[in-house]
């Protein structure tokens, strides 16, 4: 898009999505999120192959809602992505009881007062 440096849109993770087609189409570069759960991975590793690397679009995966508590289960995730043959970001997005109990009550995790509110407010594991 002439103007923007970056466009973020969020689609449905449909494989046949046309909404995911046509971004997919205009994109230079797609980050694909996707939790680290192996059936989240199948599906994902099933839309790279048959919607994204079609269209020759430069992409790389983001794993998130990644629980701190199991970090062992997105470096396995990562693992398993490599041996896909698909890149992932070396970062996660992790996921803490925080970031629910704030959108519960209303607010950002960065306004939100709880247990737990300064480690939700931290993004990403690197």
């Amino acid at each position: 898009m002439k103007g923007y440096g970056v466009v973020v849109v969020d689609t449905p993770p449909a494989l046949r999505s046309e909404a995911l087609e046509a971004v997919l189409r205009a994109a230079d570069y797609a980050v694909l999120p996707t939790p680290p759960a192996p059936l989240d991975l199948e599906a994902l590793v099933e839309t790279v192959r048959k919607a994204v690397r079609p269209l020759g679009v430069a992409y790389r995966v983001l794993l998130t809602r990644v629980d701190p508590r199991s970090l062992g289960e997105a470096l396995e995730a990562q693992t398993a992505l490599m041996e896909a043959g698909v890149p992932a970001f070396h970062a996660f997005v992790r996921a803490y009881k925080a970031h629910e109990r704030a959108a519960l009550d209303g607010k950002p995790i960065t306004r939100w007062r709880g247990p737990n509110a300064r480690e939700g407010r931290v993004r990403i594991y690197v």
